[in-house]
């Protein structure tokens, strides 16, 4: 295979590229200006490819892949692979910083993807390395292998990043009070839950929930930071008693987003987009000067609040160009914003959201949450599997809030639970309204959560995918293995690889057989005996 690296529209050095593997270094001398890299591979047993973006790998072959990423969203990492999820070709720089583009485009006259890698580069870009790897192992093996050539340390996470979380985003959005929260932090307390975060609306007066009608305005008062009174008119008093309750108290933040609406906007003119969406502007990250304002506010939110942490929401609103990179000032601003945070509390939870839950990513936040799919577990689970998939085992992957119809079904409730349980599970539902049914479901989860949370945590995943979806998840440690079951024509492979004693959790619709296992049924979802009920729980001694 032949590589070619052009600077600009100069071609200044070609590689060879034979065998399985190879990694090739990429120097660019202090150049700045646009790098690109460019190779194709025959499309050769090839079924299938994946992105960072992807949710699940594809089940198709698109007549043209493309991915963006810089320091603040996605990885440039690109795989393909036959309908047995076998790589053929993975691809990946080692560069996370500077903004990139991912570009593979099917070329029928010759049977090929013709591929380039665009990578914008700055005068701080330093070298790097292209990852090509061929090997016939598992396209999810191949991207392990090239995690790891990029040698980013795993952190010692605080325990709290671990604990299961309440959110009162789904729930209640905006019209969140001081009174609500205490009651329903109470109860979520008693459930076991060990984090509360009090989501977008703490900051401004206005009470109000999401729909089509409010959310073209809905940013507006977003940039100053300041608690609404009205809302937490005895904000000190009222977070010691929640924090008593062993409740860890975090805020949302959006740092980039500039209401057009707050006092901000003047503070800062012309380091933002001209463009405004849902009411808001995003900061240009370049503007060092301004990011010095902004990284105050946020220091300012946790030492003057008592917080235990941030949700630090929308970093990805930066999107990545190469035409206009700003990549490396993001993570600039990321760096800092954490250095921050923690001189105010060492130990300061920090969420970070998917598209930014990447490897580079690692040293700053505490915790990386799936993106927002209210009412659908099966999306939460497969969201959980990515970050899973991107960022390796030991990290704590949080689920989305799992969020459900008031009368929706017991069966379903406890497959919300279930899917959550693939990561540290999150619940956003107004405790104060559900019944003693869904109560009994959650504690049911959650239970079974700290009770297995040695494996869940620090266990080795074996995800297995199969084209357009997954077919299970399963945390192997020690002893036991638990399989979160999503396709359950595949249990007996997930059994021929799992430990002694292994607890299936029924994701799937279906009643698969446990011959010789004990089956347990949870509210409204009987089964014949012998076989797990969806919603439901098995347990095998081999």
């Amino acid at each position: 295979m032949k590589i070619s690296l052009f600077h600009g529209s100069e071609q200044y050095a070609v590689f060879e590229h034979a065998g399985d593997y190879g990694r090739f270094a990429v120097r660019p001398s202090g150049w700045s200006g646009l790098l690109r890299i460019r190779f194709s591979v025959p499309v050769l047993d090839v079924h299938g490819c994946w992105v960072p973006e992807s949710r699940t790998p594809s089940a198709k072959l698109p007549w043209t892949v493309e991915s963006r990423s810089a320091g603040q969203r996605a990885f440039p990492f690109l795989a393909f692979f036959n309908s047995a999820q076998v790589n053929r070709l993975s691809a990946g720089l080692t560069n996370l910083a500077d903004d990139t583009k991912i570009l593979a485009q099917m070329n029928q006259e010759n049977c090929n993807y013709d591929i380039a890698f665009e990578v914008a580069l700055g005068k701080d870009s330093g070298d790097f390395e292209l990852i090509l790897d061929q090997r016939p192992l598992l396209w999810t093996d191949c991207l392990a292998d090239w995690r790891k050539t990029l040698g980013v340390k795993l952190p010692a996470f605080p325990d709290a990043a671990w604990e299961p979380v309440y959110c009162t985003w789904y729930a209640v959005h905006a019209a969140v009070t001081q009174e609500w929260v205490e009651e329903n932090a109470r109860i979520a307390a008693s459930l076991g839950f060990r984090t509360l975060i009090i989501d977008d609306g703490w900051c401004f007066d206005a009470m109000k929930r999401v729909s089509p009608e409010t959310i073209s305005t809905w940013y507006e008062w977003i940039g100053d930071w300041r608690l609404s009174e009205q809302k937490f008119p005895d904000f000190e008093n009222h977070r010691k008693r929640v924090q008593a309750m062993g409740m860890k108290y975090l805020f949302w933040v959006a740092p980039f987003l500039i209401g057009a609406e707050s006092g901000l906007i003047k503070m800062i003119p012309g380091c933002f987009s001209e463009e405004c969406r849902e009411g808001c502007h995003v900061f240009d990250s370049r503007r060092r000067d301004a990011a010095d304002i902004l990284l105050d506010k946020m220091k300012h939110v946790m030492a003057d609040y008592g917080l235990d942490g941030l949700k630090v929401d929308f970093l990805d609103r930066i999107f990545p160009d190469t035409e206009d990179p700003r990549g490396r000032d993001t993570m600039r601003f990321v760096r800092k914003l954490a250095e921050s945070v923690r001189a105010v509390k060492p130990d300061a939870l920090l969420e970070f959201r998917q598209a930014y839950a990447t490897p580079g990513m690692l040293p700053y936040a505490t915790q990386f949450r799936a993106g927002d799919v209210p009412f659908d577990f099966l999306d939460n689970f497969l969201r959980i599997l990515q970050i899973r998939v991107s960022m390796g085992d030991g990290v704590p992957v949080h689920a989305d809030p799992a969020f459900w119809h008031p009368r929706e079904s017991p069966v379903n409730i406890a497959r919300h639970m279930i899917a959550s349980l693939a990561g540290v599970p999150m619940l956003s539902m107004d405790l104060s309204r559900i019944g003693e049914m869904e109560k009994r479901i959650i504690r049911h989860w959650l239970g079974f959560y700290r009770e297995h949370r040695e494996t869940l945590n620090f266990g080795k995943w074996d995800i297995s995918f199969m084209p357009g979806g997954a077919a299970y998840a399963m945390a192997c440690g020690g002893a036991e293995s638990i399989v979160i079951l999503l396709d359950s024509a595949h249990l007996g492979e997930a059994l021929r690889k799992a430990a002694p004693r292994v607890f299936i959790l029924n994701l799937s619709a279906e009643a698969p057989a446990l011959p010789g296992g004990k089956t347990w049924s949870g509210e409204g979802n009987r089964a014949p005996e012998g076989r797990i009920p969806p919603g439901g729980l098995g347990e095998l001694d081999r």
